[in-house]
């Protein structure tokens, strides 16, 4: 059963632009160390533009759980840790239900 996560991440303002290079670098990481990822895509909130969801999808529970753990996603993720959040993601683990 295809599962996800849906997180919310705030940026700090006028740190759009670093903290989309650095997500381009998580992205690569999911892709190529992380097999059961079907999908990992950013997307700017409308209204906050310091508002960030990624929407992850993952072919099963065991795959979900070995998100984030490769060293490539660490190296990516520390790119994050330079005054670029506004605080920690909120994420939130679904199932597809259809």
């Amino acid at each position: 059963m295809k599962v996800g996560y849906m997180a919310t991440l705030k940026v700090v303002d006028g740190k759009q632009a670093e903290f989309e290079a650095a997500f381009a670098g998580l992205q690569k990481a999911v892709q190529e160390n992380e097999p059961g990822a079907l999908q990992y895509d950013l997307m700017q909130d409308e209204a906050d533009p310091t508002t960030y969801r990624v929407f992850e999808i993952y072919e099963n529970v065991d795959a979900r759980n070995v998100h984030g753990k490769s060293e490539a996603f660490g190296a990516a993720v520390a790119a994050l840790g330079s005054g670029v959040m506004a605080g920690a993601p909120e994420t939130v683990p679904v199932k597809f239900v259809s």
